[in-house]
């Protein structure tokens, strides 16, 4: 039988669910703090048959980022949307970023505006169930595992935010210690700038779940801090104040937590995760990928994608509360 529910997501950390879009830097201008996205199509009627619009295909076909001493104005005029920076100082640090380390990916948007899909929804709620019915143990023994029949009965809907735009433009960097057992960390690979819904941020949907929901989504909930604990260890353990602070709201936020879209990483994607890891060694040691990782002497897996938050490191990207309730 199936039930009507509706289900609530509350952002609890700047969140990222992407559909592979990204802003190049040519479709915006950073000005006054905020990214402000520009309505080339627009640009393109009023251009046309003056003697700017030359000029301006030039730039284009020429330019890795628009010049604002030359088009600053376009800024103002064709802005179609103005996404606030999280912080002032990130302006300096666009500047000086490689031109292909600002092409900007963007949160999820439908015909009707920002969404978030039911699927990445029901990925997250998938592996935190395999989880729960996975003992350690069992690990060891399977060949190929799959959550394709998990949440059968579960059918929901892309989810809506409540309110208006709350989204701003974030700063991050992937950390990794430099030794083994160590406090100290180098920052690998490239900073990258991205578009997150805002903590505090709520979406809703419907749906319909089995007459069994609720002794899964128990046990859903019950796995949500598995994760969780994995970061906040690698945050006192490198000393990352802020870290450690918005992980500890996060865990105080209670219920059925979720780490979902980008940034999570293999710690969002897998049930191989902390005490589990040990049993699953024979799975993942033939994977080029991950032979050579699990190989040395660091903890696997050694790095953290982290958000700064007023110019430090500030916390862990894509975490949500969810709640469900039943449609009377």
């Amino acid at each position: 039988m199936s039930i009507p529910i509706r289900w609530r997501l509350t952002v609890l950390t700047p969140t990222l669910i992407g559909d592979g879009k990204r802003l190049a830097p040519i479709d915006y201008m950073v000005w006054k703090d905020q990214v402000n996205v520009l309505d080339q199509s627009l640009i393109f009627r009023r251009l046309a048959g003056t003697p700017r619009m030359e000029g301006y295909l030039a730039e284009l076909s020429r330019a890795r980022r628009l010049e604002f001493k030359s088009w600053g104005g376009y800024a103002q005029s064709y802005a179609v949307r103005r996404i606030p920076l999280e912080d002032p100082g990130l302006v300096a640090l666009w500047e000086q970023a490689k031109d292909e380390e600002i092409f900007i990916p963007t949160f999820c948007t439908g015909p009707a505006g920002k969404q978030v899909p039911a699927t990445a929804l029901k990925g997250a709620l998938k592996t935190a169930l395999l989880s729960a019915r996975t003992a350690p143990a069992d690990l060891a023994s399977f060949r190929k595992m799959t959550a394709a029949k998990l949440l059968r009965g579960w059918r929901l809907g892309d989810g809506r935010p409540e309110q208006g735009d709350r989204y701003q433009v974030y700063y991050s960097r992937v950390a990794a210690p430099v030794k083994p057992g160590g406090s100290e960390l180098r920052w690998k690979a490239a900073p990258t700038f991205v578009e997150c819904a805002m903590p505090g941020t709520v979406f809703h949907g419907r749906g319909t779940v089995e007459a069994d929901w609720e002794t899964e989504f128990a046990a859903i909930s019950e796995q949500s801090g598995v994760m969780l604990a994995r970061q906040r260890e690698f945050a006192t353990v490198h000393r990352l104040g802020s870290l450690q602070k918005n992980l500890a709201g996060v865990e105080a936020a209670g219920g059925c937590l979720l780490s979902v879209g980008w940034g999570g990483g293999f710690l969002s994607k897998s049930i191989a995760t902390g005490p589990r890891l040990a049993a699953a060694r024979a799975l993942l040691e033939p994977v080029p990928g991950y032979r050579q990782a699990l190989a040395t002497a660091f903890a696997f897996p050694k790095s953290q994608r982290i958000l700064y938050l007023g110019g430090e490191p500030g916390t862990a990207p894509g975490w949500v509360r969810l709640e469900f309730s039943k449609v009377e």
